[in-house]
């Protein structure tokens, strides 16, 4: 196969995981466990592990209307994020992917946090005063 084929499957490729990754829905988490421990260790009455369900049910709702909206990017760290080093959150899930999106807002809305313009290669000339 030519290189250019090769780059051509690849890109292809490429393109179809992203197509795949915007149009699928959340991740299933088992939020029993994260709703167990938040229950067990809650110090605010009526905390209990039906209140933590309805808000894991809530945010799984919340993410399951709006998926297709989550860049792709933000969806494949946060669910990294929250399938890393424990039980999962939806709760967890949702607040990661709207920080994310909520960031790249604040600095497209904001001149003084956007990147430095580049950098030209080639010194410009300064006129210089005669004395």
């Amino acid at each position: 196969m030519s290189a250019l084929n090769r780059i051509a499957v690849a890109s292809l490729s490429l393109g179809l995981q992203v197509t795949a990754a915007v149009a699928d829905d959340p991740p299933k988490l088992d939020v029993t466990t994260t709703c167990n421990a938040a229950a067990q260790f809650s110090i605010v009455i009526g905390r209990d592990k039906e209140a933590c369900l309805d808000d894991e049910r809530t945010a799984e709702n919340t993410l399951a209307q709006n998926w297709s909206k989550y860049n792709a990017d933000d969806k494949t760290q946060c669910v990294g994020t929250v399938k890393t080093g424990g039980p999962g959150s939806y709760v967890e899930l949702l607040s990661c992917i709207e920080v994310m999106r909520d960031a790249k807002e604040l600095v497209a809305g904001d001149p003084l946090e956007r990147p430095d313009p580049p950098v030209q290669s080639t010194p410009q000339s300064i006129p210089r005063r005669r004395r």
